[in-house]
């Protein structure tokens, strides 16, 4: 079909019955705060920034320390013939999201150790940077350093970034060369499988000759939203990017992402087997805080006000693909808060409910200035919409990124607490020297603030430019 998806690969390593390899010490990787590697548990795949952990990158010479029997020739089995009781002491000291991805990389046997033998809940998920770095922390919060995702082929170069993310998926684009000629590559990633997703570039002329377009007036408010499939040419850079559903479920998930351009905002549209994006212009697009998909449809937040802008998507046909089919403007009115000058607000669901999270800013920008953290249950059914504010998530964390926030059951990750919300989040759309990212956790038990990351820097978020760059959290399935 034109415009359909390419789904690429990258094969697994395959042992071979004369390829003598050395079994790994059953220890676990990281790097600590001073930037310095430990010993890998398996010495053949690099631990360090740029290396493709999927891949063996040479042979080790067979350990002959146990032949001990004179006169033999040393035995040369493959990897593959590890036990499986070792395998399974192997796996349940491997707290690393990353680590166990070294391990089920190496061969099929030792995947399906892997999945069999379950190690403990990992140590919290992953922060992955724009530049496609990533972060992983210990139990007790403390970064394990930075290394960067391995790239596919076809995808890798130095100046692809990481706009969002979805379970074990990445949102990553690639700019035109040229300041204004915006993204000339849209991908999803899985850094795990390596499966890759193309999709339709962000800033590529269509055919615009059979362009289908629809002009929606915006229900309960002022103002109309434009969108247009197959159209000639926009130039757009993707800021975030979201998905209604897993690529790799069966389903067709729908595609959402905002392109902030010369300080002109879209709002694209992309379902698998269209040729281009459905792209959305209008003035509920161009002053957004956040946007989630929450039963089917689109939900749009405002910067200037707390109106959420409701965008109902329909399928209009094999020729045309999706297509936004209703914009409907909800008025919402939030409890006021003394001394507070500035909100900040996040989209989260949550148990099939859709929460409202804000921050209430003081006298400052950073989050030592917040004077309140609400957690608010939208109900949409009210007109205006009602908020009733919440003190407990029954057990459950969320955590809050500029480009992906989830919440989930504490227990599904080592050393994260229950009640608690996670926050390394601040504007999509930062100047050079605009305010610094919040990096702090939130008790709503007793109400209480607390750092979160301290360790992490400025720098760590800023590109060669001096620009601040937005972070994802990543939540691997396994």
């Amino acid at each position: 079909m034109e415009g359909a998806p390419v789904v690429t690969q990258t094969p697994m390593p395959q042992d071979t019955p004369t390829s003598p390899r050395r079994a790994p010490t059953a220890t676990a990787s990281g790097t600590g705060a001073s930037g310095q590697s430990p010993p890998s548990p398996f010495p053949h795949i690099p631990v360090v920034a740029g290396g493709r952990a999927g891949k063996v990158l040479d042979e080790m010479p067979p350990d002959t320390s146990s032949l001990v029997v004179a006169g033999l020739e040393p035995q040369r089995r493959p990897w593959a013939d590890v036990p499986q009781d070792i395998l399974g002491i192997v796996a349940g000291r491997l707290p690393c999201v990353e680590d166990r991805a070294r391990m089920r990389s190496v061969c099929a046997a030792w995947r399906a150790a892997a999945r069999l033998h379950r190690p403990p809940p990992p140590p919290l998920p992953l922060l992955v940077h724009a530049d496609f770095t990533f972060s992983s922390f210990s139990p007790d919060g403390v970064r394990m350093g930075a290394r960067r995702v391995p790239l596919p082929e076809g995808v890798a170069a130095d100046d692809v970034r990481c706009v969002g993310s979805f379970e074990g998926w990445l949102a990553g684009v690639r700019p035109n060369e040229g300041r204004y000629l915006g993204d000339g590559e849209c991908f999803l990633m899985n850094p795990f499988s390596r499966d890759v997703l193309h999709l339709p570039p962000p800033s590529a002329s269509s055919h615009f000759v059979d362009a289908h377009s629809r002009s929606l007036p915006i229900i309960g408010g002022s103002g109309v939203v434009e969108c247009t499939i197959n159209a000639p040419q926009y130039v757009m850079s993707f800021c975030k990017v979201i998905l209604s559903s897993s690529p790799d479920s069966g389903s067709k998930c729908t595609v959402a992402a905002f392109s902030v351009h010369r300080n002109g905002a879209k709002l694209a549209l992309w379902r698998p087997g269209m040729a281009s994006w459905c792209v959305c212009l209008g003035g509920c697009i161009s002053k957004f805080s956040d946007i989630t998909f929450y039963q089917g449809k689109l939900y749009v937040l405002s910067e200037l006000t707390t109106n959420l802008f409701v965008v109902e998507i329909t399928d209009d046909g094999a020729d045309c693909g999706l297509m936004v089919s209703r914009v409907e403007r909800c008025v919402a009115e939030l409890p006021e808060v003394k001394d507070s000058y500035k909100q900040r607000w996040n989209l989260v669901e949550w148990h099939g409910k859709l929460l409202l999270i804000a921050r209430y800013l003081g006298g400052g920008v950073s989050w030592n200035d917040i004077c309140k953290v609400g957690v608010y249950v939208v109900d949409l059914s009210t007109k205006p919409l009602r908020f009733t504010e919440i003190n407990t998530l029954d057990g459950d964390c969320i955590f809050i990124s500029p480009c992906s926030s989830k919440s989930f059951h504490a227990s599904e990750y080592d050393g994260v607490e229950s009640n608690v919300i996670y926050f390394i989040d601040g504007h999509l759309c930062h100047a050079k020297n605009g305010p610094p990212l919040d990096k702090f956790m939130y008790n709503l038990r007793d109400g209480t603030l607390a750092p979160f990351a301290a360790d992490l820097s400025e720098q760590n978020f800023r590109a060669p430019d001096g620009k601040l760059m937005s972070p994802t959290w990543l939540f691997p399935s396994e």
